[in-house]
């Protein structure tokens, strides 16, 4: 009898990483006017039930994304220095996001990490035909009145969000 409670137990463990879904690790990076960007993130399969019930005010972690810059980049008027970063996605609304950053505090300091120091950036938010079926992050040049900047995007289902970062002037 022990036996054979041991074998269903080790079946429905085998059964359960079997059928799981695998969450990768990604990092994607750019550089462009002497700032290097570097972005990372688990991947995560995209869920309707999950999204149908966001308030207003939640905050979506975007698979643990971190953001490393080196340089100073620009978003609705506020500076972003060289440092580390939480990427965030806060709900408006169940169809208008926006990004923030937030300052990852330096290993071993105490120091402070949370909403009082995010960094909320010039967002757009967009619904479509297009369906992510996985959680997918992007650091994309822009285009039309976004020429010149980099996009922070962020992709899930049929949502897609955008981050506008505003480089320095070339020779700045």
């Amino acid at each position: 009898m022990k036996k054979l409670g041991l074998s269903v137990a080790l079946l429905v463990t085998l059964t359960a990483l079997v059928l799981s879904h695998p969450h990768i690790r990604k990092t994607v990076g750019a550089s462009a006017e002497g700032v290097q960007l570097k972005l990372s993130y688990f991947t995560l399969p995209y869920n309707a039930e999950h999204l149908a019930e966001i308030k207003e005010g939640f905050v979506f972690h975007c698979g643990r994304a971190t953001l490393e810059i080196s340089g100073t980049v620009e978003s609705a008027g506020a500076k972003v220095s060289t440092g580390q970063y939480d990427l965030r996605a806060k709900a408006e609304s169940a169809d208008k996001w926006t990004l923030l950053l937030i300052p990852k505090a330096p290993e071993g300091s105490g120091g402070q990490q949370g909403s009082s120091r995010e960094i909320p950036l010039e967002s757009r938010s967009a619904t479509g035909d297009h369906k992510a079926h996985h959680l997918n992050l992007d650091l994309i040049s822009g285009h039309g009145d976004t020429d010149g900047k980099l996009i922070l995007s962020v992709a899930f289902g049929s949502r897609t969000v955008e981050g506008i970062l505003s480089l320095p002037a070339p020779g700045a």
